[in-house]
Parts: C-alpha cells; sequence; structure tokens
C-alpha cells in the first residue's frame, strides 16, 4: 500500500498550469515591467525589442525551451513531460539574467 506511486500526470498537470500562468503573465508585458530601463552599456531600444518578442511569442503561446546550447520554442500544448527539464532550464536562463540586471541596477544606485 506504501509502495504505490503517485501517478505522473499530478506533477505534469500541476506543471502544465504554472506554465499557462507564466504565459498569461508574459502576454500581458511582465517582461517589459521587468526589464525596466537599459543601465549604463545597454540599448533601450534593444530591451524594448526583447520584451515584444517576448509578449508575442507569449501571446502566440509559445514557450521556450533549452536544450545544451540551443533554443527552441513550443506550443504550450504540445509540450510532454520529457520538454520540462528543457523548460526549466530556459527559464533558469531567464531568470538568472534578469537577476543579474537586478544585482548591478542595485550596485549602481549606491
Amino acid at each position: 500500500m506504501g509502495n504505490k506511486p503517485k501517478p505522473e500526470h499530478d506533477t505534469f498537470d500541476q506543471f502544465m498550469e504554472a506554465e499557462r500562468g507564466r504565459l498569461q503573465e508574459h502576454a500581458s508585458g511582465k517582461m517589459a515591467r521587468a526589464l525596466g530601463h537599459a543601465l549604463p552599456g545597454e540599448s533601450q531600444e534593444e530591451l524594448e525589442r526583447i520584451a515584444a518578442e517576448d509578449q508575442r511569442l507569449a501571446q502566440e503561446g509559445l514557450v521556450k525551451l533549452k536544450v545544451g546550447e540551443q533554443i527552441h520554442y513550443k506550443h504550450i500544448e504540445e509540450l510532454t513531460r520529457e520538454d520540462r527539464t528543457a523548460r526549466m532550464e530556459a527559464e533558469r536562463e531567464e531568470v538568472d539574467w534578469l537577476m543579474n540586471r537586478l544585482r548591478l541596477r542595485k550596485e549602481r544606485s549606491r
């Protein structure tokens, strides 16, 4: 009785629910808000392009996957359990980049 594994669909369903929520946030402009203004050495136009592209992809239902150094996009409804690692790696890279920008912004405001 205690040896019964949990159904795999439980965690995948939770993953998909979280991904749909994340996609909605990005479709409504989350990246633009996260990026804010350009830091010294950055181009505001490039940041705006990145934010607009992120928003467009999200509105189309596309999520980023990272396998090795390769970036791929896949419609959210086509994600499989096997895509979770690549999806999380792409998200981790994006969060790391944003956190580094935030750290730099804080250092320069001192």
